[in-house]
């Protein structure tokens, strides 16, 4: 790779990005065996987690999935006590989610650790090239963005 031009590296490193999102959900379900929790109740959990409380619309947008399995999904854990909802003021047929006693420790425990596994990765790597990669991942996400 080292006689390709910049938009030639650009070009291949885009390309890595699907085996790469497969690779990593692998790893995150291998990462959560044993917690009870599936990759989309993971995600769920991150965001309210980082926002305290959020509706399902919120969440969707947040995450960019599709509605109907954020509905599944917070129904299911609303089922298993990993989120209390309460009535949406705002609009009546919505409600607002947020964290249990139950789920927040077991979301501490699985950021930990990821952010145990990311600090050993990021070690081969200087804070100006993590800058980088941040950019350029944050300007693709902009620019292949529908909105």
């Amino acid at each position: 790779m080292t006689n390709l031009t910049s938009q030639e590296k650009l070009y291949a490193g885009i390309q890595m990005t699907r085996p790469l999102l497969r690779y990593i959900t692998s790893r995150v379900e291998t990462d959560l065996k044993g917690t009870g929790i599936s990759v989309g109740q993971r995600a769920i959990l991150e965001v309210l987690f980082a926002v305290g409380k959020a509706t399902a619309p919120e969440i969707t947008r947040y995450l960019d999935v599709k509605r109907q399995f954020v509905g599944r999904e917070v129904k299911e854990m609303e089922n298993l006590g990993l989120v209390d909802s309460e009535p949406n003021p705002n609009h009546k047929s919505s409600k607002i989610y947020t964290l249990t006693a139950k789920s927040r420790p077991i979301i501490e425990s699985i950021r930990a650790r990821e952010v145990t596994q990311i600090g050993a990765f990021a070690e081969r790597f200087s804070k100006a090239e993590i800058s980088a990669f941040h950019k350029i991942q944050s300007a693709l996400l902009a620019e292949f963005s529908p909105d």
